[in-house]
């Protein structure tokens, strides 16, 4: 019973692992697609370097706003170029034209996908009616907007599954101690019968608990450091970039304790519940 006991609450404290990594993977893969997000703003061709500049300054100072950079015409036709090496029609064809068909932009980032409404209202004053040109934002709401809807999902998710996973993990530990704990039922009994009081009765099934949990949680921490280093290159794959051994490593010591503070909690909890139903008189 023991082992089983044990066996239960390295699965618990594995899954309750597991939730704190899956978290990081897709703060990871969430903070990709924010970088990949942004406005662009076109501005007329009689623009100066200088008014481009000034308003780049303007948007920095906002507190919305994480970046700007400024795209001249000359970069936007080589950024063109690139994409459409290719394409040796469609590069004829640019070169058919004789001149250069792009206007200069500012590429501007927000610190969150729900801020660019904010930065649009600077952008559509009337001060600047005559330097802009062109504001991309309608065409990439939609995927902001999606964004935005995913990120509250996946906190909302998170907290939920986290709650359910913390009933469901005291639960069968609770199950398991309690078959545990029934195994006894004759010795706790016989100590009843003599007289030992309930912290005496008690005592052993919270040390054997606390014991359980701090072995589960070091075995648990074992077991997810191995399956973190040979699952590293295929989850590196699939996130572009988030190698989940550099994440368990820089988070040893916290997750550790987690672990044990997890194992020793569910052992303890789950023993006074389940030996309550011996104390009674």
């Amino acid at each position: 019973m023991n082992v089983a006991t044990v066996f239960v609450l390295i699965v618990t404290i594995s899954l309750i692992t597991t939730l704190f990594i899956s978290e990081g993977a897709v703060k990871h893969i969430i903070a990709q697609i924010k970088e990949k997000i942004d406005i662009s703003v076109y501005v007329a061709p009689e623009t100066s370097n200088e008014e481009m500049e000034i308003i780049k300054d303007r948007l920095v100072e906002m507190p919305e706003v994480q970046a700007v950079s400024i795209v001249s015409k000359e970069d936007a036709l080589e950024q063109f170029r690139e994409r459409h090496k290719n394409d040796p029609v469609l590069l004829e064809s640019l070169d058919i034209v004789g001149t250069n068909p792009f206007y200069a932009s500012l590429n501007i980032r927000a610190n969150d996908p729900e801020q660019y409404a904010a930065i649009l209202e600077v952008l559509n004053s009337s001060s600047l009616d005559d330097i802009i040109y062109k504001v991309d934002y309608v065409e990439k709401k939609t995927v902001i907007e999606k964004l935005s809807g995913f990120i509250t999902n996946v906190n909302t998710g998170g907290l939920l599954m986290a709650l359910a996973l913390g009933v469901v993990a005291v639960l069968v530990a609770f199950n398991t101690i309690r078959v545990a704990i029934y195994d006894a039922s004759k010795e706790i009994s016989i100590m009843r019968l003599v007289g030992a009081p309930n912290r005496f009765i008690r005592g052993p099934f919270i040390v054997q608990g606390m014991i359980a949990g701090a072995i589960a949680a070091l075995a648990s921490f074992f077991i997810l450091l191995l399956v973190s280093y040979f699952l590293a290159p295929k989850i590196d794959a699939m996130t572009n970039g988030f190698n989940v051994f550099s994440w368990f490593k820089a988070r040893a010591f916290g997750l550790f304790f987690v672990q044990l503070a997890s194992g020793i909690a569910l052992g303890v909890i789950s023993s006074l519940i389940a030996i309550r139903k011996y104390l009674t008189a």
